[in-house]
């Protein structure tokens, strides 16, 4: 019943959108949950999951559309292609959704449920998208944003004396670049990429949150984020490794803004990153730079089961309620995939936290399951 609940609630996308216009025919039905497995767990329900169709040259020609549906979560992106060269392309996009911005905080693996509350979405964006053709078989991607949306906020049942973020509206400059890039899916088998993505915001009618008496978790109107991604997977002879250096630096982020680390989950998304064996987005961060590490070794000639070993890193600064201050985490763990029933491709995975502090010690213990069917 908890996992059903889990999906029923938490089915949203965090599934990051590409910086980039996608012509590749697509249509991926991704479910991916998570759990604790010590005792006393304190994590909060964990899962996600969509639906992503991409068609080029739909509804018309010299068009491409993409939608990404998650039951509860809807967001679509409608790409036109300047005198129907797919080089250059303007565009807008728009959704929404509730328990889009789900904020959970944990303190020393503890979970703060009267400080934990929910936010419902409404946005829209316009942009300009540009591929410079170079002799690279890796394609070279520029795209400026500007986007507003409107966020609304709730308690989740247990948020006492406590100040809910008000309603507020943001507007967003966003600068990205892209040299390379990943199929998407949950074990795709090769890429490379370099990223770069800076982002200014400003909050329209925000004011300070966070628990009566004590400390102010948010209030600053305006921010700035830098973020960079180095990453390979490449096969070396049977085994696949995959590997990605990454960081980001902000200034006066909070609970709202903050990278959010931890979890099994793969392609968590958009401020989001995985950190085997701690919970699904445990530590909310300012300033970061992380390292991932994966081995896939086929099984069998097909590569239709093979087993997969993770390592990660990540020393991070934290946002309140965690104290501002640099820690280093580190994270093992272990998998396997498999080709299931209706070409449904598996992924069961286990994590160790080594630094997550769980009951006053150390070492905390997560398992997921992913499952992708590609139609």
């Amino acid at each position: 019943m908890k996992f059903l609940t889990t999906i029923t609630v938490a089915c949203l996308l965090t599934a990051s959108v590409f910086a980039q216009v996608d012509v590749a025919s697509r249509r991926t039905l991704s479910i991916q949950a998570e759990e604790a497995i010590s005792s006393g767990s304190e994590e909060a329900l964990s899962a996600i999951g969509y639906f992503w169709l991409n068609q080029n040259n739909y509804p018309w020609t010299n068009t491409a559309l993409r939608i990404i549906y998650a039951g509860i979560f809807l967001d679509t992106e409608l790409s036109y292609f300047v005198a129907g060269n797919t080089n250059s392309a303007v565009g807008l996009g728009g959704g929404g959704g509730a328990f889009v911005d789900s904020v959970t905080p944990y303190v020393n693996g503890e979970r703060l449920a009267r400080q934990s509350f929910s936010g419902d979405d409404v946005h829209a964006r316009v942009f300009v998208n540009q591929t410079i053709p170079n002799p690279s078989p890796l394609a070279l991607n520029l795209r400026g944003t500007y986007a507003i949306s409107e966020s609304f906020y709730r308690d989740n049942g247990s948020t006492a004396n406590f100040n809910l973020p008000p309603d507020f509206f943001t507007q967003t400059l966003q600068a990205e670049l892209r040299f390379g890039g990943f199929e998407p899916g949950l074990l795709a088998k090769r890429g490379a990429e370099l990223y770069v993505g800076a982002d200014v915001t400003y909050r329209s009618n925000f004011e300070s949150f966070g628990p009566n008496g004590g400390p102010v978790l948010g209030h600053q109107s305006e921010y700035e984020r830098v973020f960079s991604s180095l990453a390979l997977r490449l096969p070396a002879g049977p085994t696949i490794v995959s590997a990605r250096l990454c960081g980001g630096y902000g200034d006066h982020l909070d609970e709202l803004s903050a990278w959010k680390l931890g979890g099994n989950i793969a392609n968590v998304g958009s401020y989001a990153y995985t950190l085997h064996g701690y919970y699904l987005r445990e530590f909310l961060t300012d300033r970061f730079v992380m390292s991932n590490l994966a081995l896939t070794v086929p099984v069998n000639d097909d590569r239709k089961l093979a087993v997969h070993f993770y390592g990660d890193w990540a020393n991070a600064r934290g946002v309140p309620p965690l104290a501002r201050e640099y820690h280093n985490y580190f994270g093992v763990g272990s998998g396997v995939s498999f080709r299931g029933p209706w070409k449904t491709d598996m992924l069961v995975s286990y994590g160790y936290g080594i630094n997550a502090v769980r009951d006053g010690e150390h070492g905390g213990h997560e398992v997921a399951l992913g499952l992708e069917r590609q139609f």
